[in-house]
Formats: C-alpha cells, sequence, structure tokens
C-alpha cells in the first residue's frame, strides 16, 4: 500500500500496482515493476559482464592502496568515493583482450595514485636481495622537503604493498628495504608518485616496470 505524506503535494512512499516509490537524499523515486527477460544475453552483454567481474576482483583486491591513491580527487559532498573512482579508472581505461578474447587488466596502463601535480621523470628501480633501488631526475619545482615519494607494488600472484613518503623528491633516489621480497611468489609491478604533504595533492603515478 502506498502513502501519501505530508498531504496531496507531499511524496509517495510504498507499492501501488506494479509501482514503487521511496525518497532518496530527499527526492521521491517512482519506479515501475521490472519486466522479466526472456531473451538470452548478446556475446557483448556476456563481454561486458566479463568485464565487470575481473576488474571488481582487481579492485578489491588492491581496495586499501586505491582508496589512498584517489582520495583526494573524491569530493566530499559526493557520492562517487576514491575507491568508486579508481574502480571506474580500471574498468574504462586499463581492461585489454587477450588472444582468447578474455578481459584483462593491463596493468601499464593502471593509474594507482592519481592527482594534478606534475608527474615524475625517468624512474628507474631495481631489486637487490631485499632492497629496491629507486633513482629519478629531479625537477625544480619539488625542490621543497614537502614532496615525498610513494611507492606501490602491485601483485597478480601474491600481496600487493603500499609504502608512503619513502623519500623527497629533492634526493634523486633513495633504497627501501622490505623483508621477504626476494623470496617472492610472482613478479611485482612498480608504481611511484609525488605527494605534497602540506596541501594534500598527488600527481598521477607513473608505472617503472617489474621486479
Amino acid at each position: 500500500m502506498a502513502i501519501l505524506k505530508n498531504g496531496p503535494n507531499g511524496p509517495i512512499v510504498g507499492k501501488f500496482g506494479s509501482v514503487s516509490a521511496y525518497l532518496l537524499n530527499g527526492q521521491n523515486i517512482i519506479r515501475g515493476g521490472k519486466r522479466k527477460r526472456t531473451s538470452p544475453p548478446s556475446e557483448a552483454e556476456l563481454l561486458n559482464r566479463e568485464k565487470q567481474k575481473i576488474a571488481g576482483k582487481f579492485a578489491a583486491w588492491n581496495k586499501r592502496i586505491l582508496e589512498f591513491g584517489y582520495q583526494y580527487l573524491a569530493k566530499k559532498e559526493s557520492r562517487v568515493g576514491a575507491f568508486q573512482l579508481a574502480q571506474r579508472h580500471i574498468f574504462k581505461e586499463t581492461l585489454e583482450l587477450d588472444a582468447e578474447n578474455k578481459p584483462f587488466v593491463n596493468l601499464e596502463k593502471l593509474v594507482l595514485f592519481s592527482g594534478p601535480l606534475n608527474t615524475l621523470s625517468n624512474c628507474q628501480v631495481s631489486l637487490d636481495g631485499d632492497r629496491i633501488d629507486l633513482s629519478w631526475t629531479v625537477d625544480d619545482q619539488y625542490k621543497s622537503s614537502i614532496y615525498k615519494i610513494n611507492l606501490g607494488l602491485i601483485g597478480l600472484d601474491t600481496e600487493s604493498h603500499l609504502r608512503t613518503s619513502i623519500a623527497n623528491i629533492n634526493q634523486g633516489s633513495c633504497s627501501l628495504q622490505l623483508e621477504g621480497i626476494s623470496k617472492k611468489i610472482g613478479d611485482y609491478h612498480v608504481y611511484v608518485g609525488i605527494w605534497d604533504t602540506l596541501e594534500g595533492d598527488f600527481s598521477n603515478s607513473i608505472y617503472c616496470g617489474v621486479i
């Protein structure tokens, strides 16, 4: 049964016939009943479902890192949060099809941290035992010690890692000990980005390769 609230000009809440009405964020939403589908899904629909599944699984596995990396893009009053923005990026910009027409996440296209700052340039990475060595070109605009390096390691067959503020940009290089990484099961894809720790902004991450 539907209920008319606050007189004849008020919102309707409830069900009448096949129509349902409810309030959402102050708006009166009215929807008709769902029609049962009789035709099978098309190949395009099945592929889109598989893409959503692959993107969703990858995003969920790396949720903590993605929420961190997209935090400054999420507007406080928006219903779309940092994680949803990251999911949208993964689905729209990183998915490709392999030789068997199966979708996969192309990690070279992944933006792990996202923001308006200019990106780091000429970053090199190497692994020596449990030590990760990084070097990059120092940009004059990042001479201040407020600009730090963030590091993300994304693994498809092993746990991903996030390390923040590991060095000042003006250093040009740094080394990081990560216990047990030399015994890793699979490869790590390496991403670095700039963090303005005073104003609270990121650059887009850059892909540094595989270790």
